[in-house]
C-alpha cells in the first residue's frame, strides 16, 4: 500500500523502489501538462488515483474553470458515444488481392453460437496486412451476425 512518507514521497521504502519514486508535487506536474479531454477522461473514474493525485487533478480542473458537474457530464456523454462510435465501426476492410495489401479481419475470441436465430457473436482483430501477413493491429471489435 503507498502511503506518504516524511518527505512527500508515495513509497513505503523509497531506498528500495525498483521504479521511480513518486513525490507529490509530481502530479500537479504531470497534469498540467495533460490537455482538458485527457484530464476530463481521468476525472471520469476517480476511484483508480490515489488521494493525493486525486486532489491535484481537482486543483488543475478548478485552475482551468472546467471542473463543474455540467461540464463532467456532458463529456461522460461524449465519451460514451465516441466508445459506441469506435466499437461499432472498425473501418473498411479490403485486401488488394493480387499483393495482399490492405486490412483484414484475423480470429474469432469468445465465440459463441445461438442455434436457435443462427447468430454468432465473436472478438475478431483487424490488422493491416502487406503481403497477406497481418502487421498492425488496428483494434479488436465485437462482431454480430447471422
Amino acid at each position: 500500500m503507498l502511503r506518504v512518507r516524511g518527505h512527500g514521497c508515495l513509497c513505503k521504502s523509497p531506498s528500495k523502489a525498483s521504479i521511480r519514486c513518486v513525490e507529490t508535487g509530481d502530479f500537479a506536474e504531470e497534469y498540467r501538462s495533460k490537455t482538458d479531454e485527457e484530464l476530463l477522461r481521468l476525472a471520469l473514474d476517480p476511484e483508480q488515483l490515489i488521494p493525493e493525485a486525486n486532489a491535484a487533478l481537482n486543483g488543475e480542473l478548478s485552475r482551468r474553470q472546467i471542473n463543474n458537474t455540467e461540464r463532467l457530464r456532458a463529456f461522460r456523454g461524449e465519451e460514451e458515444h465516441r466508445k459506441e462510435e469506435q466499437n461499432r465501426n472498425p473501418g473498411k476492410l479490403f485486401v488488394v488481392h493480387p499483393y495482399g495489401i490492405g486490412r483484414k479481419r484475423f480470429g474469432k475470441a469468445e465465440r459463441i453460437y445461438n442455434p436457435e436465430t443462427g447468430m454468432e457473436r465473436f472478438k475478431t482483430t483487424v490488422f493491416v496486412v502487406f503481403l497477406w501477413l497481418p502487421l498492425i493491429p488496428t483494434g479488436t471489435f465485437l462482431v454480430e451476425k447471422a
